[in-house]
């Protein structure tokens, strides 16, 4: 499988790029027009959705990768604090409540003003917004099903193991 190089992709729309990348490694795509696209990840805990918007305005493009798992209004308080924790951890973008639908986001910005939208940057935007929604997707287990204080479902989600089972 070719990847397109880099003097192919700078003509192209940001949204385009990042679509052409999905398609590469045989993600489905879905576009609602030319500046948003969605895609559906697997991941370890199931699905993620990603979501990638460019904002024409102020020339930003936008990932955000919805976690399946609803969060019961009881205990936005405790995701809330949660996050404050993750964010913490987490190098490049941050994690959110999407109030609407109550469901936790991740999400990463970057401004392209006089600037454009390398495959690299794109490669590495995936995969950190797999590595990281598949890293802290068992801290919102922990805290919304298993009852858990957030400091808790930290301490288990940065225990790193060692050996097999």
């Amino acid at each position: 499988m070719m990847l397109m190089s880099e003097e192919e992709m700078t003509g192209k729309h940001p949204v385009e790029k990042v679509e052409s990348y999905l398609l590469s490694r045989d993600w489905p795509v879905e576009r609602d027009d030319e500046n948003e696209l969605w895609s559906e990840i697997a991941s370890q805990w199931g699905a993620l959705r990603l979501m990638v918007a460019y904002y024409v305005d102020n020339h930003y493009i936008q990932f955000s990768c919805y976690l399946n798992i609803k969060i019961p209004k009881h205990l936005q308080m405790k995701v809330f604090e949660l996050l404050s924790l993750i964010n913490q951890q987490v190098w490049l973008g941050h994690f959110e409540l999407w109030q609407e639908e109550a469901i936790p986001v991740y999400r990463i910005v970057l401004p392209l003003r006089g600037s454009y939208l390398a495959s690299k940057q794109i490669e590495v935007i995936i995969k950190a917004v797999v590595y990281e929604s598949e890293r802290f997707f068992p801290a919102f287990q922990w805290v919304i099903w298993s009852g858990r204080n957030p400091s808790e479902a930290m301490t288990m989600v940065m225990m790193e193991t060692v050996g097999e089972a």
